[in-house]
C-alpha cells in the first residue's frame, strides 16, 4: 500500500464573528431578481443613431427607455428616460460622436472619464450622476430628472430681491465647492447650467462636460455679439480661436482670461465665472466685454512667454465695469463679487469656500438682525443687551439632561451589577470597554444637539426647517440608546458576549448633520394622531434594533412580527423599510433563510419608494450576503452590483461602503473568489484605518477576513501577519479572556499548521481552546470547532490516534448540541475519515469521507479535498478504481475552478499514475486447414 498524502481542509471563513451569520438552510430560488427587467423586450431597436441625433420613443439604450426629448444643443439631445431596473424616471444625456477635444482625444473617452469622476460627487447642490456608457460610437449619461428650470430663465422671467438671488447662488457655489474638493473644475459655470427645481432645490449641471463644446473657429471682434447669441440660443459652450493661439473653449460672457490662454485651470477659473455670473444676476447687465479680457489674455501670453511668469503679468484689477450707483446691493456683496473677478487668479479668494464665507456674511447678517428684532424692545430694555446675550447663549442649554435619559449614571451602575452577575471571566473588562464607548456616544449626541440647536437660534445660518429635522434624527438616536442601554442593564452572559459589538452598531450620528442625508427622509405624516403613531413605533424598532445586536435573535422576531400588522397600517414606508430590515436580518440569524429574503426584498422595495439611497444601501448590504450564503451566489453578485451603484450615488459614506465592501469580500471568500475577496477587504481596510477608532470591533474583523484571503492563495507570511493583528485588536477591542479572541488563536493556529510551523499551531490551538471552555463552557458548538483544529494539527504532527480521538469528540458535542443533520458535522467527519486514511485504515476512512461529502453548504476547497481523500480511500481501501478515479476528476474540476493549479496537479499526477491499465491484445485462434485428401 503506498503512503497516502493528507491535507485536512480549511474550516469556513466567516464562522460567527465575521459580524454575519452562521450558514442555514437553503431556500428555493424561484423569485424575482435586479437585473431582470420588467419591460418588454420587445422595444423599438436602431441600427444606429440617426444624422438628427433624435431617438424615437422606446428606443433602448442599455436597461433605459427613452420617453421624449427634453432639449437639444450642439453636443448632443437630453431625453426623459425609464430605469425598469429601479423603477425610476431619468434624465439621459446622449453626446453625439463627432465631438473632438482641443488635443485630439476622443470625446468619448473625455466624457467617459469626466462622467465617472463626477458620479463620485454626492452633494445636494449637483445633479447626481447614475451611470455613464456607450450606445454604438456614441456616450449617453444617465442623470437625476428633476423638474425645474434653468437659472437664467429664473432670473430672466421672474423678478427676485438681491437676498433671493444671493441665496440661489449661494446653493450653486456650494455645489462647485463640493466639485473642488473632488477634484472637478467646471470650466464652464454660467446661469444656464444650474437648475432651479420646482421645489427650490437648485442644482449645478454638467461638471466638466463642458469641455466637450463644439469646436468651432470664430473671430475676435465677434465675442460680445454672435458668440453671445450662439449661447443664448443653444445653452452650450462654443469654442473660440484667438490671434496666435490654439483653440480653447468656453462662454465668453463669463470665461477667466487665464482659460483663453488653453491651459490648465484650477478652481478660481470657476469663481471668476462664478461671479460674473451673480454680477449678471443682481445688476442685469455684464460685467466685462469678452473681447477685452481675450485681448488681455492674448497679450499677458506673448508677453510672457518662455518664461512661466504669466500670472505675474496680469494686471492686479478686475475685468468687471463698476456696478450701478444707484443698485441696492450691500457694499460687502459688491466687494466680494468684484474681487472674485479679479483678472490675476492670485488676486481671487483663495477658495470657493472663501468666497462663499464673504458672501453669506451679509445673509447672517440679515438672519441676525431679523432674529434680534423678533424677540421684541421688551426683552432687551429688561435684561439689557448683556442679559440678552446671555439668554440667547441659554437657548440652547439641556441637551445633557435629555441624553441622560438614555444613558445615565444609574443606568452605568445597573449595566456594571449586571455583567458582573454573570460571572465571565470577560465581563468586568467588557463593561468598562462599553461603559467608555457609550460615553463617548452619548457625549457626542449632547455636543451635536446643542451644535444644531445654536446653529438656528443663537447664530441663525441654519433655518427652522432644517433644525426640525435635524431634532428628528437626534431624537431617534437617542432612543436608540435607551433600548440600547435599558438591554444592556438587564444583561445576560450573551448579551455581555455580544456587547461590545452592540456599543459599536450603534447608528452613526453624522447623519443628523448632513444636509443630503436628512433631505432624502421624507416628512412626518401631517395627521397628529398619525404622527404619534409613527412615532411610537420608532421607539419600538429601536427595541428590535437593540435586541438584534444583543443577539437575542428570537425575541427580536417575536417583537417585530407583533409590530408588523401596526407598522403596514400606517402606510409610512420609511418606517415599514426599517421593520422589514430588522426582521429579515433577524430571520437570518435566527435560520429562517427563506422569509429573511422575502422580508429584505421588500425592506428594498419600502425604501426604494421612499428614494432613500442610504437605506436602500443597507438593506442591499444584507441581501448580498443573504443570497451568497443560502446557495444563491448569482443573485448575491447581481445584488452587490446593484449595491456599488446605489454606493457610488451616495458618494462618501465610509460607514456603508466599509460593511458593504467587508460583506462582499466575504461572499467572494465563501465561493472560492479569493483574489476578489483579498480585494474587497483591502478596500474595508482602508476605509475602517481612516474612520474607526482603534477599539472598533469591526477593524479585528476586516483583518481577519483579509487574512483568510491569504491564508486561502498560500501567502501563508501575510496570512500570519494579518490574523495575529486581527489577535491584537480582538484582544484591544474586547480583553483577552473574550470567546472571539478563541476564533483569532484557532485561524492563527491553521495558518500555522499550514505553513509548517506545527509547534506554534499546537500552542496557538490550546490557547484557543482553554479560552472557549472557561468562557462558553465544554459542550458549546464552538468548542468543538476549536477541537477540529486540534485534530487538524494532531493529523500534521503525525498523531493519528489522538487526531480520531479529538474529532470524535468535536462530533460528539456537535450531535448533541446541533443533531446530526447541521452541515458543520462534515468538518469534523472529513477530520477522522483524513486521520484514518493517514495512518493507513484506508478501508475505514471510506465511511466517514463519504458522510462528510454528504453535506450541502460547505467550502469548495473543503469539498475539493475531501473528495480527492475519497478517492485515493476507494482506490486502497476498497479496491474500487472506476469511482476513485471518478471523484479525483470530481475535486480536480473543483480546484480548477477555484484556480488552485498546484493541488489540480497534484490530482492530475495521481490520476496518471492509477490510470486504468491497457487491456491484452485479443488473442488470435488460427484455424487449422483440412488435411488434404491423398490422391489416388
Amino acid at each position: 500500500m503506498e503512503d497516502s498524502k493528507t491535507e485536512p481542509r480549511p474550516r469556513p471563513g466567516p464562522e460567527a464573528d465575521a459580524d454575519m451569520p452562521t450558514r442555514e438552510e437553503r431556500p428555493p430560488s424561484a423569485r424575482s431578481r435586479p437585473g431582470m427587467s420588467s419591460a418588454s423586450a420587445s422595444q423599438p431597436s436602431i441600427e444606429g443613431p440617426e444624422e438628427n441625433y433624435e431617438l424615437p420613443r422606446g428606443t433602448r439604450i442599455e436597461r433605459y427607455v427613452l420617453l421624449k426629448p427634453l432639449g437639444q444643443g450642439g453636443m448632443g439631445v437630453v431625453y426623459s428616460a425609464y430605469d425598469p431596473d429601479l423603477d425610476r424616471k431619468v434624465a439621459l444625456k446622449l453626446l453625439r460622436p463627432d465631438k473632438q477635444t482641443p488635443d485630439g482625444h476622443t470625446a468619448r473617452a473625455w466624457m467617459l472619464r469626466e462622467a465617472q469622476a463626477m458620479a463620485r460627487i454626492s452633494h445636494p447642490n449637483v445633479i447626481s450622476v447614475y451611470d455613464v456608457g456607450t450606445f454604438y460610437n456614441q456616450v449617453f449619461v444617465a442623470m437625476e430628472f428633476i423638474q425645474g428650470r434653468t437659472l437664467s430663465t429664473w432670473i430672466r422671467k421672474e423678478q427676485h430681491t438681491w437676498q433671493e438671488v444671493l441665496r440661489v447662488f449661494l446653493e450653486a457655489g456650494r455645489g462647485l465647492m463640493a466639485a473642488h474638493k473632488a477634484g472637478l473644475v467646471h470650466r464652464d459655470f454660467k446661469p444656464a447650467n444650474v437648475l432651479v427645481g420646482e421645489t427650490g432645490r437648485v442644482c449645478v449641471l454638467d461638471f466638466g462636460l463642458a469641455r466637450l463644446a463644439e469646436l468651432a473657429e470664430a473671430e475676435e471682434q465677434s465675442l460680445a455679439g454672435e458668440l453671445e447669441a450662439r449661447e443664448e440660443r443653444s445653452g452650450e459652450p462654443v469654442a473660440l480661436e484667438l490671434p496666435d493661439s490654439n483653440v480653447i473653449m468656453g462662454t465668453p460672457q463669463y470665461m477667466p482670461p487665464e482659460q483663453y490662454l488653453g491651459e490648465g485651470v484650477d478652481g478660481r477659473a470657476d469663481q471668476f465665472s462664478f461671479c460674473a455670473s451673480l454680477y449678471w444676476a443682481l445688476y442685469r447687465k455684464r460685467p466685462f466685454e469678452p473681447r477685452q479680457v481675450a485681448r488681455t489674455a492674448a497679450q499677458t501670453s506673448r508677453a510672457s512667454a518662455g518664461t512661466g511668469e504669466v500670472w505675474r503679468q496680469l494686471p492686479h484689477s478686475t475685468a468687471a465695469k463698476e456696478p450701478p450707483a444707484n443698485a441696492k446691493i450691500p457694499s460687502s456683496v459688491r466687494r466680494a463679487v468684484m474681487r472674485g473677478l479679479s483678472l490675476n487668479p492670485e488676486d481671487r479668494f483663495p477658495s470657493m469656500e472663501a468666497l462663499l464665507e464673504a458672501l453669506a456674511q451679509q445673509q447672517r447678517s440679515v438672519q441676525r438682525r431679523g432674529a434680534l428684532a423678533a424677540v421684541g424692545a421688551m426683552a432687551l430694555a429688561s435684561l439689557g443687551v448683556g442679559g440678552f446675550m446671555y439668554q440667547q447663549s441659554r437657548v440652547c442649554a439641556g441637551s445633557q439632561a435629555l441624553v441622560a435619559s438614555a444613558w445615565s449614571p444609574e443606568t452605568r451602575q445597573k449595566l456594571e451589577a449586571a455583567f458582573a452577575a454573570t460571572g465571565k471571566p470577560f465581563a468586568a473588562e467588557t463593561a468598562l470597554k462599553v461603559v467608555r464607548a457609550l460615553d463617548g456616544y452619548a457625549g457626542a449626541w449632547s455636543s451635536m444637539h446643542t451644535e444644531a440647536c445654536e446653529a438656528t437660534r443663537v447664530r441663525g445660518e441654519q433655518t427652522e426647517e432644517l433644525l426640525s429635522m435635524r431634532m428628528v434624527c437626534l431624537d431617534r438616536r437617542r432612543k436608540d440608546l435607551a433600548a440600547l442601554t435599558g438591554l444592556l442593564a438587564e444583561a445576560d452572559a450573551k448579551v455581555v458576549e455580544r456587547a461590545v459589538d452592540a456599543a459599536a452598531a450603534l447608528p452613526s450620528l453624522q447623519p443628523c448633520q448632513d444636509i443630503a442625508s436628512l433631505a432624502e427622509q421624507p416628512p412626518l405624516p401631517a395627521d397628529a394622531a398619525l404622527r404619534a403613531s409613527v412615532e411610537k413605533l420608532g421607539d419600538q424598532l429601536s427595541q428590535v434594533k437593540a435586541l438584534h445586536d444583543a443577539g437575542r435573535y428570537k425575541a427580536g422576531v417575536e417583537l417585530a412580527r407583533k409590530l408588523e400588522p401596526e407598522v403596514v397600517a400606517t402606510a409610512y414606508r420609511p418606517l415599514e423599510a426599517e421593520l422589514r430590515y430588522h426582521l429579515g436580518w433577524l430571520l437570518q440569524q435566527a435560520g429562517e433563510a427563506e422569509d429573511s429574503i422575502r422580508q429584505l426584498e421588500q425592506a428594498f422595495d419600502s425604501a426604494e419608494s421612499g428614494r432613500s439611497d442610504r437605506v436602500r444601501l443597507e438593506v442591499l448590504t444584507k441581501l448580498v450576503y443573504v443570497f451568497a450564503n443560502n446557495g444563491h451566489p448569482e443573485e448575491a453578485k447581481r445584488w452587490g452590483q446593484v449595491a456599488q451603484a446605489v454606493l457610488g450615488r451616495v458618494g462618501s459614506e465610509p460607514p456603508l461602503a466599509l460593511d458593504l465592501m467587508g460583506n462582499l469580500g466575504y461572499v467572494a471568500l465563501l465561493q472560492g473568489r479569493y483574489q476578489e475577496s483579498r480585494d474587497y477587504f483591502e478596500k474595508a481596510r482602508a476605509l475602517a484605518e481612516s474612520t474607526l477608532g482603534p477599539e472598533d470591533p469591526k477593524r479585528a474583523k476586516v483583518s481577519h477576513g483579509l487574512g483568510l484571503a491569504a491564508l486561502r492563495m498560500a501567502d501563508y507570511p501575510r496570512a500570519i501577519a494579518l490574523l495575529s493583528e486581527s489577535l491584537r485588536q480582538t484582544e484591544t477591542a474586547k480583553g483577552k479572556q473574550h470567546p472571539e479572541v478563541a476564533t483569532r488563536h484557532t485561524m492563527l493556529a491553521t495558518a500555522y499548521r499550514e505553513s509548517g510551523d506545527l509547534e506554534k499551531a499546537l500552542a496557538h490551538v490550546r490557547q484557543a481552546l482553554e479560552v472557549r471552555r472557561a468562557t462558553q463552557g465544554p459542550e458549546h458548538p464552538a468548542v468543538a470547532d476549536t477541537l477540529d483544529e486540534l485534530g487538524m494539527s494532531f493529523i500534521a504532527l503525525k498523531r493519528y490516534d489522538e487526531a480520531v480521538k479529538t474529532f470524535g469528540e468535536a462530533l460528539e458535542i456537535k450531535r448533541k448540541v446541533l443533531g446530526e443533520d447541521h452541515p458543520d458535522l462534515s468538518y469534523s467527519y472529513d477530520g477522522v475519515g483524513q486521520a484514518l486514511l493517514a495512518k493507513g485504515n484506508a478501508a475505514e476512512a471510506i465511511e466517514p469521507l463519504r458522510k462528510a461529502l454528504s453535506y450541502e453548504d460547505t467550502e469548495p476547497e473543503g469539498l475539493a479535498q475531501t473528495g480527492f481523500a475519497l478517492a485515493k480511500a476507494l482506490w486502497d481501501g476498497a479496491k474500487s478504481p472506476e469511482p476513485a478515479r471518478e471523484e479525483a476528476r470530481k475535486a480536480r474540476a473543483l480546484y480548477v475552478k477555484l484556480e488552485k493549479p498546484k493541488e489540480a496537479a497534484e490530482i492530475d499526477a495521481w490520476l496518471g499514475a492509477h490510470a486504468e491499465e491497457p487491456a491484452p491484445p485479443p488473442r488470435v485462434v488460427q484455424k487449422q486447414r483440412p488435411a488434404r485428401r491423398k490422391s489416388r
